[in-house]
């Protein structure tokens, strides 16, 4: 049976019940399974929030028969929800009173109609439902909701997890157990007194029409907000110090007068060159207590495969990096510091999709075909396979059929141009025959009714793509709790992604700038030596080297497979590829690896002190 998340792990987590007399079991059940919880109430006296949260994290207001809460990443206070919520009445109006506030948190509203809960834009805060006769349950986890209802693990769900890079919009989105949905983060859920769940729209993505200058102005106000409201005044913070977008978040910091600790992990690829520009930023920004880890002094990938402490609500390949994410918060945690800032988003929003060049092709043409030209020489796509990607006038139904074929053809499609809906999909060589046939038939089955987030290809795969890394970060950031530090993640607030998905496509897509929008925003933040800086970190070697230091780990997650006693993958198979892996291997192992250590830890029950039986 599923269980309510660790208590020695530090996660926060919440269910919002019904204002009836349906919500006092409930809360006891929760209490059963858990222990001491936490609880704000409805204006009747019923529970309305149960759970854990960290000091600071919830805040309620009473406003009459109404209430309005937030919980995450913010500073506001009980007051500032007084001043903002009044006049409203409906639960809808309550949560959008909040929607312009600085952080990143659920809002939550419960009025004489109901209630209402909305996660964050990026997707980073989670909203799911489960309904089973009664009201529904809500909850920001699923695995709470899985414990709560007893539901079990959708083995068909769990096979489209094994598709690699990941599965589609909207599959990728959804949980993998039975019964659970999971709200869009373009939307917010609604429950009548009756407890029937409505997802209804709240926002609709910007038309990209600013222009670069005005979009920076507003992405350096709501990166400095982002900054200013992670920790309290004198706090020490702790801020990666690697890339342009880390770089540009511990600058933010120094500049607001924090006492900032920078971390830099030296990467075993002796063509990285973070840590010289990290040591320029260090000496340019002056006060910073810069820490460099030896590239041989933090975990590989890979490493502690057999010891996922954390049990994250689906499967994640984050799994692979949390030991190196976990001892990088230990350090953090030893300069004194409970906050470390860290650029995870940055990549998905500021970073040109080739996709976008069709978008530039509806308002500049010509300067969208000399960036074409441009990407097609530096990938070496073919002139033939660019022209008909270009042209390609499918229907996003239309592709998602496609990929069903894609899928009868090995590495079908994974060096043409990027030009489509999505990244092509694939499944590993081990994956079981049966499991195949279900994806391909699923995959068709939703193919007429699938919607993309937006019209246009390129909008479509910036959303997306954010989605999916919005939920990495979110992966990462629950393990980073164990110690005792909250991994802030600024660029997936919703300031933050607002006005950097408002910027002119014109003036971000060309492939010879490198993130624009940020350089512009940081001119009066990061000298201009260190917004000079073009490249980005390459993870590969590392994860090589993870491989081949614990191969011998792997080979037993192969040997002791849950996905092969579940039929979806040939344990045998996987075990061949691993001993002598080709060029794919380790790429097509992410979700294989993802799936079956969730499966594990899941099985495995909790010990009294937080660690696992084994």
């Amino acid at each position: 049976m599923t269980q309510l998340p660790d208590p020695a792990s530090q996660v926060s987590w919440f269910v919002v019940l019904p204002d009836s007399d349906a919500g006092k079991p409930l809360a006891r059940r929760l209490e059963q399974l858990t222990g001491v919880l936490q609880t704000i109430g409805h204006a009747s006296g019923r529970p309305w929030l149960v759970g854990r949260w960290q000091p600071g994290e919830a805040v309620a207001a009473e406003l009459g028969p109404n209430r309005l809460a937030v919980l995450g990443e913010h500073r506001l206070s009980a007051e500032d929800l007084l001043r903002l919520a009044r006049g409203a009445q409906d639960t809808e109006r309550l949560c959008a009173t909040v929607q312009d506030e600085p952080g990143s948190f659920h809002a939550i509203a419960s009025a004489p109609g109901g209630v209402a809960v909305q996660g964050s834009l990026s997707g980073y805060r989670r909203v799911y439902h489960h309904r089973a006769g009664g009201p529904a349950l809500v909850s920001d986890r699923a695995d709470v909701l899985a414990a709560l209802t007893g539901a079990e693990v959708d083995d068909e769900a769990l096979a489209l997890r094994l598709l690699t890079p990941f599965s589609p919009w909207p599959m990728f989105w959804q949980p993998v157990w039975r019964g659970i949905r999971a709200v869009r983060p373009d939307e917010r859920l609604v429950l009548d007194l009756a407890g029937t769940p409505r997802a209804r729209r709240r926002w609709q993505p910007p038309e990209p029409s600013l222009d670069l200058e005005t979009a920076a102005v507003g992405l350096h106000q709501a990166l400095s907000e982002a900054v200013a409201v992670r920790g309290g005044p004198g706090d020490v913070i702790s801020s990666d110090l690697s890339g342009m977008d880390s770089t540009s978040l511990c600058a933010l910091a120094v500049r607001q007068g924090r006492n900032v600790v920078g971390l830099t992990c030296v990467s075993p690829d002796p063509l990285d060159d973070d840590l010289p520009w990290a040591e320029l930023a260090a000496r340019e920004l002056g006060k910073v207590t810069h820490e460099v880890v030896a590239g041989d002094a933090n975990p590989l990938p890979y490493t502690d495969l057999h010891e996922p402490a954390d049990r994250f609500d689906e499967p994640t390949a984050a799994v692979m990096y949390r030991a190196g994410f976990l001892a990088t918060s230990r350090r953090a945690a030893d300069h004194g510091a409970r906050v470390r800032l860290t650029g995870f988003g940055g990549d998905e929003l500021l970073t040109a999709d080739p996709a976008l060049q069709l978008t530039l092709l509806r308002t500049h043409p010509r300067l969208a075909l000399r960036h074409l030209r441009l990407l097609r020489a530096a990938y070496r796509w073919k002139h033939g396979a660019t022209l008909r990607a270009v042209l390609d006038r499918r229907s996003y139904g239309g592709w998602f059929d496609s990929l069903a074929d894609g899928l009868a053809a090995e590495e079908a499609g994974f060096n043409g141009p990027m030009l489509s809906w999505g990244p092509p999909v694939g499944l590993a060589p081990w994956t079981a025959p049966d499991a195949r046939a279900t994806v391909r038939r699923i995959l068709r089955d939703h193919a007429s009714a699938a919607n993309p987030l937006q019209d246009d290809r390129g909008l479509h795969g910036r959303l997306a793509g954010l989605y999916a890394g919005a939920a990495a970060g979110r992966h990462l950031a629950q393990a980073s709790r164990r110690v005792g530090v909250t991994a802030a993640l600024p660029y997936l607030d919703d300031q933050v992604v607002k006005v950097s998905l408002s910027v002119r496509t014109a003036d971000i897509a060309s492939p010879q700038q490198y993130k624009p929008l940020i350089v512009r925003a940081m001119r009066d933040v990061l000298p201009e030596a260190l917004r000079s800086r073009s490249t980005k970190a390459d993870t590969s070697i590392a994860a090589l080297l993870g491989a081949d230091r614990h191969r011998a780990a792997l080979l037993d997650l192969a040997e002791r497979s849950r996905l092969a006693e579940r039929g979806l993958i040939d344990g045998a198979a996987l075990r061949a590829a691993l001993e002598t892996p080709g060029d794919r291997t380790f790429y097509d192992l992410d979700q294989t690896l993802a799936a079956e250590t969730w499966l594990r830890v899941h099985e495995t029950p909790i010990r009294g002190n937080g660690e696992h039986n084994r």
